[in-house]
């Protein structure tokens, strides 16, 4: 026996032998289109958060992208949480395309899963605190944000300047806002506490609050809103049951249905992302304990696991593509994102691998926290670190399905 540590080459145990075939260039192109890392399917331009290039940026340590929405005329408004907390709005039309800063909210640092559109040039946003607040720190707090709007001269696009700014209430004192829905028909806005999972209903015509009871009396909930066009409201407590706000009865109510988990697993089972279809007229769920995918029927409560896209263990970010796909950001706060699609029309969950941006900068994606549709199909997906940019995907363009081999009827 050759004694350890004599052996000539050692290197020979650990480097597999290398097949002559690999000298083919043919033969490394075939092998690479078959394990791309990064995202082969349509392609991301990412904006930095300024006007333009005569406006300073979001300053860093501020700027991670914690909620997203989208207004009626495509106009996309986000809010970011770190050192500080502030609001902007980016619009895509030319000859824009560019961010502009709404409101700096001195004093607060966290807006997460709490940015609504409301009307016309107005988000309302709920703040929270995620690390040790300030002694006169009452509670998060609900904010109205009104937009100026954009206007051009032919040298030089100009923002109007800030938005106003008007703070409604704290809904719950001592405790932060961890997520708001909203409900236009009823002009309701939803909440739910950071501490206790308080739920709340702020009557936006009246401007009057009401606090209801806690989603679970443990304290373990999901930080997270799921809402429907017509009002429902679903969240869920401990071990996955799902908790539901019916407006037409007015009641909160925890059902006996839980939430799609690995056997074992259900009491870590929490939501950590959703995506409302209209088309289908679903809630897409990212889970944040293994990182599955599954749908719930909001009316009926059915649910039904997808799979799991990635080896990732969250689903941080979904959104619904006009066509019914549903594209989704996983992944945990220390490796880089893996963004997946699932195909409704086949039942196909793909993943698309790594985000990267070659346009405007070239960046790649680590984080993400929050995305949106735009009006013209596009996707937005907003980069929580410490310097961080709006990523905008345009993806691939999906021929309708077939059937039998012949081209659908109108």
């Amino acid at each position: 026996m050759q004694p350890i540590g004599t052996d000539p080459d050692p290197m020979k145990y650990v480097q597999p032998p290398v097949s002559p075939a690999l000298n083919d260039p043919a033969v490394r192109r075939r092998l690479w289109s078959r394990s791309s890392t990064y995202v082969g399917e349509g392609y991301f331009v990412c904006r930095r958060l300024r006007y333009t290039s005569q406006y300073k940026e979001i300053p860093d340590g501020s700027s991670a992208i914690t909620s997203l929405t989208v207004g009626p005329a495509g106009e996309v408004y986000g809010a970011t949480s770190g050192e500080t907390a502030h609001v902007f709005v980016y619009n895509p039309r030319p000859p824009f395309d560019a961010v502009a800063l709404l409101a700096v909210l001195d004093g607060e640092t966290d807006i997460r899963r709490s940015l609504v559109w409301e009307k016309e040039q107005t988000v309302l946003c709920g703040t929270r605190c995620t690390g040790r607040p300030s002694p006169d720190w009452e509670g998060g707090a609900l904010y109205r944000i009104a937009a100026p709007g954009f206007y051009a001269d032919a040298v030089q696009e100009w923002p109007r300047g800030m938005g106003q700014v008007e703070r409604l209430c704290v809904p719950v004192p001592g405790e932060g806002i961890a997520a708001l829905a909203i409900d236009r028909l009823r002009q309701r806005l939803y909440g739910l506490s950071d501490r206790t999972g308080t739920f709340f209903v702020y009557d936006l015509a009246a401007a009057s609050l009401d606090v209801r009871r806690p989603v679970d009396d443990t304290w373990l909930f999901s930080e997270n809103l799921m809402a429907t066009p017509d009002g429902l409201v679903l969240t869920a407590g401990a071990s996955g049951h799902l908790v539901r706000y019916d407006p037409q009865t007015d009641l909160l109510e925890t059902t006996t249905v839980q939430v799609p988990s690995y056997p074992g697993r259900s009491l870590y089972a929490r939501i950590d992302s959703w995506v409302y279809d209209a088309a289908s007229g679903r809630l897409y769920v990212g889970d944040k304990a293994d990182g599955l995918l599954y749908w719930i029927d909001p009316k009926t409560l059915e649910t039904r696991l997808l799979g799991k896209p990635t080896a990732r263990i969250r689903i941080r970010a979904l959104t619904a593509a006009p066509d019914g796909r549903i594209f989704g950001m996983a992944g945990q706060d220390d490796d880089v994102a893996s963004m997946f699609v699932y195909e409704p029309a086949t039942g196909e969950l793909r993943n698309l691998g790594l985000p990267l941006s070659c346009i405007e900068e070239k960046r790649y994606g680590f984080n993400f926290d929050s995305a949106a549709t735009g009006a013209q199909g596009e996707l937005y997906f907003g980069e929580s670190e410490r310097s961080s940019r709006l990523f905008v995907y345009f993806p691939a363009y999906k021929a309708p399905a077939t059937c039998c081999g012949n081209p659908p009827t109108a």
